[in-house]
């Protein structure tokens, strides 16, 4: 059997207020993530997606249990490890190509007209090629979530974390923009972890969908998505998408199990 690229191992989180009082964010949570599978994590607020994803990243250590990639503990931030957040934040006083090419600036102190080439191509890949030399203050918010998107694939990473990058979007755009990722995924294929509190933008997008209790969060159920790839706007009515949506919403608004 392959070794899961990513491994959440009897996960539990605990943080302190500022005024002593142990808040249980995380409790018991064990998942695995396969290699190149696209893995949304869904609950509702406050349940401990984020933590999950920042705990990946190596950005937060956990208070007990264990957060592995290729079988090695997270115990800081690491290369082959791209993050996409809820905001794209972008640096103002550099351009769309500045921002993209920003990883390699901030990392090495330069950027090399390979790299500048590397990130025109991601560009292209994200339907912003004519727009390398724009403030960004031009850009509509779906275009700079995609300029943050080409960011985090700059340093091409095998795992892609993405913490509900579409939910300030409008509808519309928030639609056009997971097909967009779809699109991306299949054309650079990475292990995806995916933070949403958006049931149908969960089917959507994902192979298997983590569905979390009420803090503390635990995993109340760990779901297939039997929908065939690609998906397109026709996977919106399929059958099987709405039976899963409805499962989800039963199983998010029922009771989770006694501890």
């Amino acid at each position: 059997m392959t070794p899961p690229v990513i491994r959440f191992d009897d996960l539990g989180q605990v943080f302190r207020t500022e005024a002593g009082r142990a808040v249980t964010a995380l409790d018991r949570v064990s998942f695995d993530i396969g290699r190149h599978e696209f893995v949304a994590v869904l609950g509702p607020s406050g349940c401990g997606k984020s933590t999950l994803l920042r705990l990946i990243a190596g950005l937060i250590a956990p208070t007990r249990g264990a957060v592995e990639i290729y079988g090695m503990r997270v115990t800081e931030p690491r290369d082959e490890i791209g993050i996409v957040f809820q905001r794209p934040t972008l640096l103002p006083w550099f351009d769309v190509l500045g921002n993209v090419t920003f990883p390699m600036r901030h990392k090495y102190g330069r950027v090399t007209e390979v790299e500048r080439a590397r990130a025109r191509d991601l560009l292209a890949l994200v339907d912003l090629a004519d727009f390398a030399d724009k403030r960004i203050d031009e850009l509509s918010g779906g275009m700079q979530q995609r300029v943050a998107i080409a960011r985090a694939l700059l340093l091409d990473p095998d795992i892609l974390l993405m913490d509900e990058p579409f939910s300030a979007l409008d509808a519309l755009t928030r639609d056009e923009m997971s097909f967009e990722l779809l699109r991306i995924w299949s054309d650079r294929p990475k292990t995806v972890l995916f933070i949403t509190h958006s049931i149908p933008e969960a089917v959507l997008l994902a192979d298997r969908i983590v569905v979390m209790t009420p803090r503390p969060g635990r995993v109340r159920e760990i779901l297939d998505v039997p929908l065939p790839r690609p998906r397109s706007m026709a996977t919106l009515t399929d059958p099987t998408f709405h039976a899963l949506a409805d499962h989800i919403r039963g199983s998010l608004f029922s009771r989770p199990a006694a501890a």
